[in-house]
């Protein structure tokens, strides 16, 4: 589906950009600062761009910061541009691209935030898809904010295929949003650990594991001290992967007797097919199992879900993730339209649309329920004495900045079958002392490695060293609201028109082979487009595949290692109409 309002809208801004004049002589490019976290991996990509973008004359400068510093410092916007990284929360494209409404958490971009809220240039005509909605020059929240809700109530799965389509290419047009690769998922585990598996999202699960047939104990490292472990609160790939050990919901992900991952019921008895009303809303009975406790032994209840969704839903929380509730009827109100019965352990939610991806919500971190008591308590959940779940682990200790230790639950209703005793959650984000303590039988599965020692991993620890499939997007972003032409003349909508072609010029500058090829290693592939590959259409390939207006290539760019050298002579002239310091 390569999309000829692409090119049109194309061709309009570039005219547009001539009209203006665009260059200044005396503007020259500002001194840009590229944000990082502490990782070998980030930091080598980080001067890879240093070096590629001082050549053709930008200079930019890489500045480091701890992982929760940095996730705040982004999410704040305060930053120019940013290393970042999404992997798919469910298996359908929208979840790559309703992040960036202008209400959402996860919009580091910024997009429909501070001075681009009030920029009116963006057009939506969704009359071809059997909606009124006709914008020219709208807001973000007028355009891009209503194109994503369409889509989430579209039910013709061709339209809502393409609206994602359009959705994309109104990304991509900003620049602000820079693909290098898509995601792999590397991490040692040693060859002694049976019974572990992890799904495409990343998260890694260690309930039916066993080392070496013991199941007392084991030993791993994911990540650093995790921002929180709150289901509502948590964004973060790492805590998910503990969220899941600590908190049962209504459903989960598992695997089947031939290996394979599915969704099942969890604290749900079934997973029910939902009632179509005559509105078009779909409704969904729950009966939760029967004697199900906290860890503190209080009775596990169907309010204390529906209390939790609308927790996890509030403005007055604020959660990155409260947009995922947009799903569900009253989303936006005081009450999300679910309703429970603690005497029958019934839970019964209406949801706006049908979906196909609902019960993989329903395995999703915000859609786990919490105790009452975390309702009076914003520290609950930071210290192991008020930290109460329902899952298969409690944590019986949390040494921060060192290790988070989970004790198997034995008030969880399924614990007879959980295997594993004990898991010990080191914390670090020094890939160097992950690998030594790997390799001195410390830890067991460590998440990270030195880009320097991956060849020889691949290697000397070839049964040990994995790569497993994961649908996400490595990318730069760019702070939409950073002035990337200071002293210019232009002004509003033309200089924000400028700034998106600039964007998109040093988007060319990177050499993506190099990137996966040198320094990543690890069998990505270069990204020529937000939505990661393994997301599918409406015809059966892949939606990456179908991105972008070229006949000649799939996605935004031409990412092939021939076309390189013409990416950037292209960038080049795109970047001489603005700054007088650019040179060939």
């Amino acid at each position: 589906m390569k999309k000829i309002i692409a090119v049109v809208l194309l061709a309009v801004m570039m005219l547009s950009l001539v009209a203006c004049g665009g260059k200044n002589d005396t503007v020259t490019t500002p001194t840009l600062t590229y944000l990082y976290n502490t990782d070998d991996n980030h930091k080598a990509i980080g001067e890879y761009l240093l070096s590629a973008f001082a050549a053709a004359g930008i200079t930019m400068n890489l500045q480091n910061q701890e992982w929760n510093t940095f996730l705040n410092t982004r999410k704040n916007g305060d930053y120019s541009v940013a290393r970042n990284g999404w992997l798919a929360d469910y298996n359908d494209p929208i979840c790559f691209l309703d992040m960036w409404t202008s209400n959402s958490g996860n919009n580091d971009v910024q997009f429909g935030k501070g001075e681009h809220a009030d920029l009116k240039m963006y057009s939506i005509d969704l009359t071809p898809y059997g909606y009124s909605d006709k914008v020219e020059n709208g807001t973000w929240a007028e355009t891009y904010d209503v194109l994503i809700a369409r889509i989430k109530s579209c039910t013709d799965s061709t339209n809502r295929y393409a609206m994602m389509h359009l959705a994309e290419d109104m990304l991509m047009e900003t620049g602000c949003i820079v693909p290098l690769y898509f995601y792999t998922d590397l991490y040692m585990i040693d060859d002694s650990v049976n019974g572990f598996y992890s799904n495409p999202l990343g998260y890694k699960y260690f309930m039916q594991a066993d080392v070496a047939g013991k199941t007392d104990t084991i030993s791993v490292c994911l990540a650093s001290e995790p921002d929180t472990l709150d289901p509502a609160l948590n964004s973060a790939v790492d805590g998910a992967t503990m969220i899941a050990h600590l908190f049962s919901g209504l459903a989960k992900w598992a695997q089947d007797a031939n290996g394979n991952l599915v969704i099942v019921a969890d604290a749900a008895e079934s997973l029910p097919e939902g009632v179509v009303n005559a509105d078009g809303t779909v409704t969904y009975t729950y009966t939760i199992k029967e004697g199900m406790k906290w860890s503190n032994g209080d009775e596990v209840k169907a309010s204390h879900f529906v209390d939790a969704w609308n927790r996890a839903a509030s403005a007055e929380l604020g959660a990155d993730y409260g947009y995922m509730f947009e799903v569900v009827d009253g989303y936006g109100t005081d009450k999300l339209n679910a309703t429970a019965d603690d005497a029958a352990r019934t839970i019964t939610i209406t949801i706006s649309n049908a979906i196909s991806y609902w019960n993989e919500l329903l395995a999703f971190p915000t859609y786990y329920p919490v105790h009452p008591s975390a309702y009076d308590n914003e520290a609950w959940a930071t210290d192991p004495s008020t930290y109460i779940c329902n899952g298969a682990y409690t944590i019986s200790a949390w040494e921060h900045d060192s290790v988070i230790t989970l004790t198997k639950n034995a008030n969880y209703f399924d614990a007879a079958n959980v295997k594993m005793n004990e898991i010990k959650m080191f914390l670090s984000d020094d890939a160097n002392n992950m690998l030594s303590n790997f390799k001195n039988g410390s830890w067991l599965l460590i998440d990270n490695v030195p880009t320097n020692e991956i060849a020889s991993l691949k290697t000397d620890y070839a049964d040990e060293f994995v790569i497993a499939g994961q649908i996400g997007t490595y990318y730069v972003c760019w702070n939409i609201n950073e002035d990337l032409l200071p002293g210019s003349d232009l002004t509003g909508v033309e200089k924000e028109k400028a700034q998106q072609e600039i964007r998109n010029a040093l988007a060319l500058l990177i050499d993506r082979n190099y990137v996966v090829d040198k320094i990543a290693q690890a069998g990505q592939v270069p990204a020529s487009s937000f939505v990661a590959m393994g997301m599918t259409d409406a015809d059966g390939n892949e939606f990456y595949k179908n991105a972008g207006d070229s006949a000649d290539y799939d996605g935004y760019y031409d990412v092939s290692a021939d076309a390189y050298a013409g990416n950037v002579a292209s960038a080049i002239e795109t970047l001489k109409k603005y700054y007088s310091n650019i040179t060939d």
